[in-house]
């Protein structure tokens, strides 16, 4: 997507680690270094804000997740969170004119131990309770700053929206005949967890449980390799990596030439249930099967196969890749819905439209 270059009325920043602070020109189309890929998605969505937004002096701080401090405080001051798993408050919340944050501000079980227990579930919760622990002392102050905004006309009510998390690092999209692609069926990822420093407590608790992450793909490439030898004639394209982020720019561009070239991408749950890769695939028309995900703008009534366990897949790939007429179907409900609900310049919209509202 190429934006017509106009004279910048608003400052970007890019919030790094150490409160690295960084001036951003978001019409720079230089290649991104491995450091800062994550920023691709919203380099687009910005230049959408800054082309249509009435009004200027904005200062926008883009980061992955500082949630403590900002350079700056005022109602002049616009956030993005683009990484935050955790779906943490931030601190500053009520001291800026807007936050907006992929992943929200309300952690997601997404699935019932109770109901349904099992060793995966149960691990699940786990996780679940120790990201509330670190959820309540921000979700207290969010609440306190709420209480105070009723009673001072001077403190404003803190103003969060949710936004996509987007891609990653992407080529330019390109459509493909869905009768076409080279792949019926196609996932490229981790099984484990990026490593962590010997010794650390994440390292400990991770020999000790199965992450769900884990848990969840191995049962899906189980039963993708179950699948396979079933049905002979369909083709499976099966990538395992280190880790997210041990990828090079080579591993992410030949990842993305190979979803275009797919009909169907396998989404198994991360730390999160919510990944780039539903972004990712709906953008060049793959069909999705997800791990069931929160309610959100951009994700209620997708065209996404949600299968709460694993052992469905067969009966799933099954079912599409047996009816061309469905795939069909799928593969344009998926453009649709990335052009419509997900795409850049809709989310830079959405942003323009919440940016008027806290401004009237």
């Amino acid at each position: 997507m190429e934006a017509a270059k106009k004279p910048i009325s608003n400052k970007y920043y890019l919030l790094l680690k150490d409160q690295k602070l960084v001036e951003w020109d978001i019409y720079d189309s230089d290649n991104l270094s491995s450091e800062l890929m994550w920023i691709a998605y919203y380099r687009e969505v910005l230049q959408t804000v800054e082309q249509s937004l009435v009004g200027s002096g904005l200062i926008f701080y883009i980061t992955r997740d500082e949630l403590e401090k900002l350079p700056s405080y005022g109602k002049n001051i616009v956030v993005i969170i683009a990484a935050d798993e955790w779906y943490r408050i931030p601190k500053y919340a009520h001291q800026v004119l807007t936050v907006f944050k992929s992943y929200g501000i309300k952690p997601f079980l997404g699935c019932n131990p109770l109901l349904e227990p099992s060793y995966c579930n149960s691990i699940s919760l786990i996780q679940f309770l120790r990201i509330w622990l670190y959820y309540l002392p921000g979700f207290f102050n969010y609440c306190l700053n709420i209480l105070k905004s009723f009673y001072s006309s001077k403190l404003n009510a803190p103003k969060i929206y949710t936004i996509p998390l987007g891609y990653y690092n992407q080529l330019n999209a390109k459509t493909q005949n869905i009768n076409e692609r080279t792949y019926d069926v196609f996932f490229a990822g981790s099984v484990d967890n990026d490593s962590y420093a010997p010794g650390s407590l994440k390292s400990f608790i991770g020999k000790l449980l199965t992450p769900p992450k884990t848990q969840s793909r191995q049962k899906m490439i189980y039963n993708l390799e179950k699948f396979q030898s079933k049905f002979l004639k369909f083709k499976v394209k099966l990538s395992l990596t280190s880790g997210f982020y041990s990828m090079t720019e080579e591993n992410i561009q030949t990842y993305a030439t190979q979803l275009m070239n797919s009909k169907i991408c396998l989404i198994p749950r991360g730390t999160s249930y919510e990944t780039y890769r539903f972004y990712e695939a709906i953008r060049f028309g793959c069909i999705p099967i997800i791990e069931p995900l929160p309610s959100r703008w951009f994700y209620d009534g997708s065209p996404a196969i949600k299968v709460k366990n694993w052992n469905d897949l067969t009966e799933n790939l099954e079912k599409l890749l047996t009816n061309k007429d469905l795939m069909k179907a799928k593969h344009e409900e998926a453009l649709w819905w990335w052009q419509n609900k997900c795409s850049e310049i809709v989310v830079g919209n959405y942003i323009i439209d919440k940016l008027n509202e806290s401004t009237k």
